[in-house]
């Protein structure tokens, strides 16, 4: 990509970023590559790259022995998109990634691939989507730094809570790249993070899910606070002592192991 005509071009009238979208789009080539370098693509035959934006992850992606597509929101980008590679072959879907079935699109593909660029509002909702994908085992994706040292944050630290137990219980994750602001158009005001994450062999389960919501609902409170709405305060007591759990303990002291354990006795290993 010529970057140069790239931020000549987004600092035009022809485009503005938009606010609302949350658009800050990667403009250091350098930094593009070293990206793309570090997502393992060896047995991938379909690549899901999510808000391609300008093209800076894209221009790295295309002629390779895999099949693309792009999801983007922005008309005026899907516009843009469309031109630029007009002569290549990628299908762009111009959609809200939420509103997107990965199983659909990913269907009769053995090894397929995520990498993902996107507005960091929505990025806890797209990670949940994926997981809940049977589909796809491996996505890449630039979070916001904070956010990453949440989900990867260890036990019994401030940052622990309910997104890093179910993060951590699913997902293997492993942070490649720390990234500056200035890497961006227009400079964002928070550091970013590009990871890999990947799924271990356990199955999503939507009840465990509102079970760590429901431990980590006030972090002030021990567990048994938290869960006493929702069991039986004997029964609490009485499966947390044959765990040799604290009854004092609050929710962050525990591992997600753990907290699956509980979970999974308290419900009779339903």
């Amino acid at each position: 990509m010529d970057f140069k005509k790239t931020h000549e071009y987004i600092t035009s009238r022809q485009f503005n970023p938009s606010k609302k979208m949350g658009q800050n789009f990667l403009v250091n080539e350098e930094i593009s590559q070293k990206i793309v370098e570090k997502i393992d693509l060896s047995k991938a035959n379909l690549v899901i790259e999510i808000g391609p934006g300008l093209g800076s992850l894209t221009d790295h992606l295309i002629d390779k022995k895999f099949d693309l597509i792009l999801i983007e929101l922005d008309k005026r980008l899907n516009e843009f998109l469309t031109k630029r590679y007009k002569d290549k072959k990628i299908k762009i879907i111009n959609s809200d990634v939420l509103k997107v079935d990965f199983n659909e699109i990913s269907k009769g593909y053995k090894h397929c691939v995520i990498v993902s660029n996107l507005p960091y509002s929505i990025s806890s909702l797209v990670v949940m989507k994926f997981l809940k994908c049977s589909n796809i085992d491996l996505f890449y994706c630039m979070l916001q730094k904070e956010m990453v040292d949440r989900i990867m944050a260890p036990v019994g630290s401030k940052k622990y809570n309910g997104l890093t137990a179910l993060a951590t219980y699913y997902f293997n994750i492993e942070r490649l790249m720390n990234i500056s602001p200035n890497n961006f158009y227009p400079i964002p005001e928070v550091d970013s993070t590009f990871i890999k994450i990947k799924k271990n062999n356990k199955i999503y389960d939507e009840k465990f899910d509102k079970f760590l919501r429901t431990c980590f609902l006030n972090r002030r409170k021990t567990l048994v606070n938290n869960l006493k709405y929702t069991y039986k305060i004997d029964e609490l007591n009485l499966v947390l002592n044959s765990l040799n759990f604290k009854l004092t303990s609050r929710a962050e002291e525990f591992t997600p192991e753990q907290l699956h354990t509980l979970y999974t006795t308290l419900n009779n290993g339903n």
